[in-house]
This record gives structure tokens, sequence and C-alpha cells, in this order.
């Protein structure tokens, strides 16, 4: 898979995880799952996005498209 490919899958992840992360428990899981997305797109920078499993509230996080700001870091670094 491609750079543009992964970053637009980034992109789309987190317009979902917009809408879908301000379902309580649904929403931490689709954290973790994003964490593992991130890690497996982006290497060890993608942990970075790891953060918003802290958020136990889920309302904050969904405001940051951390998977694309990770992403758009990262192209430098492949």
């Amino acid at each position: 898979m491609n750079y543009k490919q992964k970053l637009a899958i980034s992109i789309v992840f987190d317009i979902t995880d917009n809408f879908i992360g301000r379902l309580p428990v649904l929403g931490t899981l689709f954290d973790i799952f994003g964490t593992g997305l991130s890690y497996y797109f982006w290497g060890r920078g993608g942990l970075f996005a790891g953060w918003e499993i802290v958020d136990i509230s889920d309302q904050i996080d969904g405001f940051i498209p951390s998977l694309t700001i990770i992403g758009l870091f990262s192209k430098n670094k492949k």
C-alpha cells in the first residue's frame, strides 16, 4: 500500500472517529483499533495515536485527526 492510500484511509478513519467516537464504550474500542492501525501504517510514531485512549469521556479526541496528522509527519521518514 502506498503513502497516498494510507493517508486516504487515515482521513476516512478520522472522520469516522469524529462520529463513532462519541459513543461511550464503542469510542474507546475504536481508539484502540485506531492506535493499532496507526502503528501498522506509520510505524513506531503511530503509537502516538494511543493518547486518544486516555480520554475516557470520548468527547475531546474525536476533534483531533490523529492518524492523519501522524501520516503527514511520517511522509518524510519513509
